[in-house]
Parts: C-alpha cells; structure tokens; sequence
C-alpha cells in the first residue's frame, strides 16, 4: 500500500508551525511525524485514526506525544478519543473500505486468471 505525500508539505505553513513549537529541526521532526502517520495509516487501513498507545510506540521521535501535540496545534492531526486523526486524511488517501474491496476484486480477478490459464473455466 502507498501512503500520498503532497510535495508541497516541504513547505507548508502548518509543518513550519508545528516544527516551531518543537524547537530545534522542529520542522523536520513534524514531517518526519506526519510522513510516519500517514505510512502507518495507510498500512493498517484505520481511515486516518492513530491510537494514543501506537503514537506513544513510535520509535522515530523522541516524546511522540508532544510532538502529536504540536501537529494538533498546527491543524495536521485532530484530537479524537481513544487517539489523534489526521486531518483531512480521506480527501487525499482511499478509505479502507475501498482498499479492502480493491484488494477482493484483485484477488477474485487473479483466481479467474489462473483457472482459465491452467484450463479451467
């Protein structure tokens, strides 16, 4: 699965203020973060919602949750129960819904693939 990074991130408004409330390559930490989520996400099909006990788990940063915090106050993630959200996570990445029956489809397809090559029908 393929997590969607908009190239303008590496500028964005909302990354340089998250980074200012981390302090030194504050920046990069967000980004690294919010790139980090994204993949995370996208690899476990949760429509964008990141556990407080996964975010704590994060190894890339130091003090995940304050940086969490700092990409809320930015307006990249949003608070929720139970965790954070990404914000506006479903306009730019297909829910999971749609990847699961993308994902059933393909294989529906490849089995009617192999039983007609192997001459059945």
């Amino acid at each position: 699965m393929w997590a969607r990074l908009d190239d303008e991130l590496i500028d964005h408004p909302k990354v340089f203020a998250a980074g200012k409330r981390l302090g030194v390559n504050g920046p990069a930490i967000a980004l690294g973060m919010y790139a980090i989520s994204l993949m995370w996400a996208n690899r476990h099909l949760t429509d964008g919602f990141l556990p407080t006990s996964t975010l704590e788990g994060f190894r890339h940063v130091d003090k995940p949750l304050a940086v969490a915090d700092a990409l809320t106050q930015a307006g990249l993630y949003e608070k929720v129960e139970g965790g954070f959200k990404i914000h506006d996570f479903a306009e730019h990445n297909p829910s999971a819904k749609v990847v699961k029956t993308k994902r059933k489809d393909d294989r529906i397809r490849k089995q009617k693939e192999r039983a007609t090559r192997n001459g059945h029908t």
